[in-house]
């Protein structure tokens, strides 16, 4: 027979989700996956960037959806350049440098675990609008 205790901690354990990862082994240049509203793209390293990002951060706003986060060890800069493949009015987020590999992370969405290199951020666009799609 459970204990009081060891059935509210398995009530507990049942009612958090748990949080899938997706492992990507392996990206080139030229390669997306999607998180959401976010397109994480492998570019070449030496991908042009501005300064260091104020937050890890990927996706503006401060409501549930917007919590892209790239997880250490990784910096995260001021992204400047699309990708040449992406249309020229694409919304540009940061750009995610790490030697090794890291997790972007999301409290809705599976996290995404990705092998070192440069990854460009870009946000999905509203076709009629041209406007920023937002989880």
């Amino acid at each position: 027979m459970k204990t009081a205790v060891e059935a509210h901690r398995e009530i507990e354990a049942a009612a958090v989700p748990r949080q899938e990862v997706r492992l990507i082994r392996s990206m080139s240049p030229g390669q997306a996956v999607r998180q959401g509203d976010i397109y994480i793209h492998c570019v070449a390293g030496g991908h042009a960037h501005g300064p260091e990002a104020p937050t890890r951060q990927l996706a503006l706003g401060e409501t549930m959806g917007s919590r892209h986060l790239a997880l250490a060890p990784c910096e995260v800069y001021v992204g400047t350049t699309l990708p040449e493949w992406c249309r020229p009015e694409t919304f540009l987020g940061p750009l995610i440098v790490s030697k090794d590999r890291f997790v972007v992370g999301h409290p809705e969405h599976a996290h995404i675990s990705l092998p070192g290199g440069a990854y460009q951020v870009t946000h999905q666009m509203d076709a009629r609008s041209m406007d920023r799609v937002r989880d």
